[in-house]
């Protein structure tokens, strides 16, 4: 049965590079290529999983909490796992960008979900069969392959398109093994009752490669509203308009944001209590602690899109740039408290920035005149 669902989710993760690689097909991509960056993905994590343990080892260190306490467990998937993982994955792409295959961003997003699909499915194959099928790594396999594909093709997106539109990819490299770390701490690293709190990350996923292939597409093509805008919209709604900044709008925003987080958590609460759930449920190997998490994540997370809709309609803006600078320093705030209060939370906090600026710019494009 192990053995069967290992292979289950390494056809998973081969799809989900399938899927990608006929988005992008039309435009450039190589199936010969693609093929070699899925098989030399996969034998680069066959060789990280040996690098990773024989470090695991010899440092004494660990992906989960329960055995190396939070603060081993950080170090282990932010100093270690995702640099040498996302690294691997360039490794296998950048011969392709100096032999001048990649020719623009459809072409290096497209090789490197090849080779973040071949990665994937080699991992998922492993810790599934290692863990004898059970759900819980079929459950955090799955999720880890969806993270693959995307951080890999975020930073592929840009360093395809770097040389038209400047240098973004070591940035995009480094956010992305960031939010990959923070990403693999939960769903690795946790206990089930906190795989709750990877679900924003991976809505955030969705969202940005929903806006990452709507790019590839041509001009011509007419979207609704409610779509996600094409990344270059956002670029130009981000530009400062004809006027110097709004400083007391990037003050003022901030503070409705910082209003908005409490209210809204303190509403969680409320409504938690009210429906039945007990908050006093802390133990995360409990996977009853996903209530009261994803409640308090949602009201958390609800705060932003409101704050950026209500920054961006208040101001009569025509620009999103003052949502974007009151968003920093509501983040740099919040991220100044805790490490006074609680240093470990930092991380997770400065991680979770761009999600946060995000949901912000995104209730913002809602408010701005179109």
């Amino acid at each position: 049965m192990s053995l069967f669902l290992s292979l289950l989710v390494a056809a998973l993760a081969l799809a989900a590079g399938e899927l990608t690689l006929r988005r992008t097909q039309p435009t450039g991509v190589s199936r010969r290529t693609a093929l070699y960056a899925t098989l030399a993905g996969a034998a680069a994590c066959a060789l990280c999983l040996v690098v990773e343990r024989w470090v695991l080892r010899t440092t004494g260190l660990s992906f989960e909490v329960r055995s190396a306490g939070v603060s081993g467990a950080l170090m282990a998937v932010f100093l270690m796992a995702a640099p040498i993982e996302e690294a691997a994955k360039v490794l296998v792409v950048w011969p392709l960008y100096r032999t001048r295959r990649i020719r623009g961003a459809s072409s290096g997003l497209g090789y490197a979900v090849a080779a973040a699909a071949g990665f994937a499915a080699v991992e998922g194959a492993v810790e599934v069969h290692q863990a004898l099928g059970s759900p819980l790594s079929v459950a955090r396999a799955v999720l880890a392959l969806f993270a693959h594909v995307f951080f890999a093709g975020a930073w592929g997106f840009a360093l395809g398109a770097g040389r038209m539109r400047g240098r973004w990819f070591s940035l995009t490299w480094f956010s992305a093994v960031l939010l990959h770390a923070l990403y693999d701490h939960i769903v690795w690293g946790r206990g089930p009752g906190y795989l709750a709190a990877a679900l924003p990350i991976l809505g955030f996923m969705a969202l940005g490669a929903w806006a990452a292939l709507r790019e590839l597409q041509p001009q011509s093509v007419r979207h609704t509203r409610l779509e996600p805008p094409r990344l270059r919209e956002v670029r130009e709604a981000l530009r400062p308009a004809e006027r110097p900044v709004m400083l007391r709008w990037v003050v003022g925003g901030a503070f409705v944001t910082l209003g908005l987080i409490l209210s809204l958590s303190v509403a969680s609460v409320f409504v938690g209590r009210h429906i039945g759930i007990d908050f006093t449920l802390a133990d995360e190997a409990d996977v009853r602690s996903s209530g009261p998490l994803a409640l308090l994540g949602t009201g958390v997370l609800l705060a932003f899109p409101i704050a950026g809709f209500l920054i961006t309609r208040a101001s009569s803006s025509h620009s999103m740039l003052e949502t974007a600078l009151a968003t920093l320093l509501s983040l740099a705030a919040v991220v100044a408290l805790l490490a006074v209060t609680a240093p470990t939370a930092v991380l997770f906090a400065l991680a979770l920035a761009p999600i946060a600026i995000g949901l912000c710019c995104g209730g913002a494009w809602f408010a701005l005149p179109h």
